[in-house]
């Protein structure tokens, strides 16, 4: 009995290990934000993403977790009260695992395909860029949290099973800064920020 429970088991994982992919994934986001007050321009910054995934082909669906490291962040310009300060930076880098849940249809050489996309991150680095100063500054005073967490949907095109190219739009659940700066208003204004936007990846799997 244990040696037919040994084959069954052995047999299991040679089937979903003939149907993994283990893969590399970089690609471009940029980073929309939401504001309910607004004392300054709030604009797109394009970031990117690049770490490693893992495809587990099961026929019409697939998944496709991955580990990332996806630089986030916003730009203000045309600060209220602040005529010197024409231009501000937020770059937030997360370590980032979004977990893909794919649909699709085979069309010859090619697959199509969505998805949908959940994901946790985790704030490791934050800098702030201003025209007031040379070099960035590494602080933390103006993340709100290092937690981040939403969802994804998108499409993306497989080719000969090796290469993906993907585009999605991802929403952030969660408030990605909120500082407390001696100016009146900007509190409020950053504090709204949430960094939902586009991105576009290009993936290879071996």
């Amino acid at each position: 009995m244990m040696k037919k429970l040994i084959v069954i088991a052995a047999s299991l994982l040679l089937a979903v290990s003939a149907h993994a992919q283990f893969g590399v994934v970089a690609g471009i986001n940029s980073t929309k934000t939401n504001l309910q007050e607004a004392y300054a321009d709030i604009n797109n910054i394009t970031q990117y993403h690049v770490g490693v995934t893992y495809k587990l082909d099961l026929g019409l669906i697939a998944i496709q977790p991955s580990i990332l490291y996806n630089m986030k962040g916003a730009r203000m310009e045309g600060i209220k009260g602040l005529e010197d300060l024409t231009s501000m930076d937020y770059k937030t880098g997360y370590l980032e695992v979004p977990v893909q849940v794919q649909a699709g249809v085979n069309l010859g050489l090619a697959r199509v395909y969505g998805f949908a996309e959940p994901f946790v991150g985790y704030a490791l680095s934050n800098e702030v860029h201003s025209n007031l100063w040379k070099e960035p500054k590494e602080t933390w005073d103006n993340v709100k949290s290092r937690l981040e967490y939403g969802i994804g949907l998108g499409v993306g095109v497989e080719l000969i099973k090796h290469v993906q190219v993907a585009v999605k739009y991802y929403w952030n659940m969660g408030d990605m800064y909120g500082a407390e700066l001696s100016f009146a208003g900007f509190k409020n204004t950053i504090a709204e920020q949430k960094a939902s936007g586009i991105a576009a990846s290009v993936a290879l799997l071996f």
